[in-house]
């Protein structure tokens, strides 16, 4: 792998450990950056229905994180996986990352939302369109739900994005420190909401202080646990003052 970078790459982020010697699962990323997170094409079903009879027993699982997931692949095609995954633009090695997002549908395709989740998704990646930066950032969820029914889990986001309604205009609440699985927890809002046009610029920011103020491999959910909200909100919320 060591002569292939790319495929050294999307090793590390898309394919996960088996119980079973020989073996491993493989995410196929549905989270390209520039398109709606979670989206698929006919075509590319094709591409995935196939991979599944080849490679995975006839069996695909779709994830919690809206990607989907090859079972059972053995060690020795996963080269021919990654290959024809990445030929139909469902290998972005970003699995675990800032744009690997969980995104509701939002106002373009649902009656209840208050406000689009689609578009800020699209734009918080176009943001961090750099995988250098996104493999720097490491291990990061950032969830977008369109109204507090929460179909894109806001609450338990590292970073929640949550769309609501004023006087008839779209704004965001952008929640920190939320977690899912054995240590759960609920985000905290940081302070009043940003439009839309601001939103990739407050997740600039959240990063910079997480940068900045991180220990050695500490995530950025161990870093707001452990300094809080407060300086995370006097950065934003400071750049938006002077904009």
């Amino acid at each position: 792998m060591a002569s292939n970078p790319a495929f050294a790459a999307w090793v590390k982020r898309c394919v996960q450990p088996h119980r079973v010697p020989g073996y491993r699962a493989v995410t196929l990323s549905l989270k390209p950056h520039g398109k709606a997170p979670g989206d698929i094409t006919s075509e590319q079903m094709h591409v995935v229905a196939d991979l599944a009879d080849a490679y995975s027993f006839g069996e695909l699982r779709s994830s919690h994180e809206q990607n989907l997931i090859l079972a059972d692949v053995q060690l020795s095609d996963l080269f021919a996986v990654w290959e024809k995954a990445r030929a139909a633009g469902l290998a972005t090695p970003n699995i675990g990352l800032l744009t690997d997002i969980i995104c509701c549908p939002g106002g373009d395709f649902c009656s209840l939302a208050n406000a689009k989740s689609i578009p800020i998704a699209e734009a918080i990646q176009m943001q961090f369109d750099n995988l250098d930066y996104l493999y720097e950032i490491g291990d990061l969820e950032l969830n977008i739900s369109g109204c507090m029914n929460a179909c894109g889990h806001h609450h338990v986001g590292h970073i929640g994005i949550l769309g609501v309604d004023k006087d008839g205009s779209e704004w965001y609440q952008v929640t920190i420190g939320g977690k899912q699985g054995n240590d759960a927890s609920i985000g905290t809002v940081i302070g009043p909401s940003f439009s839309a046009e601001e939103m990739p610029g407050v997740v600039k920011r959240l990063i910079e202080v997480y940068v900045r103020e991180r220990h050695d491999e500490e995530r950025f959910i161990d870093t707001v646990r452990r300094l809080g909200v407060a300086p995370f909100k006097a950065h934003v919320y400071a750049e938006k003052e002077t904009a």
